[in-house]
């Protein structure tokens, strides 16, 4: 007799789940916004790579399947697509400018290399996604073209006006500059001008030259070979400029108009929550502050992923023989 009501009680549970999962298949998981734009650009091996395994999360063509709609797993689904989405949409691909695309597509082919996209959660349920290597080479091929036909691209200033510039940062260094703090908090590090060079950079996605300096605790720690992790203290800077031909040699590509100053400031326990990082930048000749709020540190730390393993930061110091 118990055996039988245990029985009928399973049976019972296994119906009111079964009810409610088949209830659950009428709702609406995340919503399909209208496809405003798409990227087209490609050929059709690369665009159909790039649908494959982008699209459900970064698109409004977001496909659902049936277990997608229990409930546990459809508020993962909803937080993933529309994280996803917020971080790049290709439904609304014509809204990025074409530095911004060039620049998305060079962050797609790292993360591919790295193996962190497509997450492994999502290729797992859908193996179709996973980007095997005769794919991962068409889509490096048509990435890397993008810049086949790279031109040195000047400012449009002359000779004079560098000239010019030069002379005025010359008559005002001396002069105290005010800089606002970042929105989370950090003080611009006006002495950075004094630190040693790292390494430098060209960032081709971009056309900018960049210069990668280090305070004492991170020089030290580079002469020590502990850099991963980095010792707290450690402040890496990296100084953006435009670029241009030298009016005085042809052949050579030198610092333009300043674009930005960015710094990570190191420091475990004031920075976990931002991975062991301090993240800020000032933008223009007017060092202004970037970001609107202080959730700005979670796109730096989205561009750093792929270097995790390397406590968050790509450069690896340059010889000086």
């Amino acid at each position: 007799m118990q055996f039988i009501n245990m029985k009928k009680l399973l049976i019972g549970i296994i119906l009111i789940i079964t009810i409610i999962i088949i209830g659950y298949q009428f709702r609406e998981v995340v919503p399909n916004p209208e496809v405003t734009s798409d990227f087209t650009e490609a050929s059709t091996e690369v665009k159909e790579i790039i649908r494959t395994s982008c699209y459900d999360c970064h698109s409004n063509e977001t496909k659902i399947s049936f277990y997608n709609k229990i409930p546990f797993i459809a508020e993962m689904v909803r937080k993933d697509v529309t994280e996803g989405r917020a971080k790049l949409n290709f439904s609304e691909w014509d809204k990025y400018s074409e530095k911004e695309k060039k620049t998305i597509l060079y962050n797609i082919l790292t993360k591919v290399k790295k193996n962190i996209m497509p997450p492994k959660s999502y290729s797992f349920i859908h193996p179709e996604a996973e980007i095997d290597e005769k794919e991962l080479a068409a889509l490096e091929t048509y990435i890397k073209g993008l810049d086949n036909d790279l031109e040195i691209k000047d400012s449009g200033a002359n000779e004079l006006d560098f000239e010019s510039d030069y002379n005025k940062w010359v008559d005002n260094q001396g002069k105290k500059k005010i800089v606002k703090n970042a929105p989370n908090g950090i003080e611009f590090p006006n002495d950075y001008r004094s630190w040693q060079v790292v390494s430098s950079s060209f960032r081709k996605d971009h056309n900018s030259l960049r210069v990668i300096l280090g305070n004492d605790i991170a020089i030290n720690a580079i002469k020590e070979n502990k850099i991963n992790p980095w010792p707290d203290g450690a402040i890496l800077g990296k100084v953006v400029w435009n670029q241009r031909s030298d009016e005085n040699w042809e052949a050579a590509v030198v610092p333009s108009t300043f674009i930005h100053a960015e710094f990570m400031f190191k420091d475990s326990n004031k920075y976990k929550d931002t991975k062991g990082w301090g993240w800020a930048r000032w933008v223009d000749q007017e060092l202004k502050p970037f970001g609107k709020d202080s959730n700005f540190s979670q796109s730096c730390i989205e561009c750093h992923v792929p270097v995790k393993d390397r406590d968050y930061v790509f450069t690896t110091p340059s010889i000086f023989p």
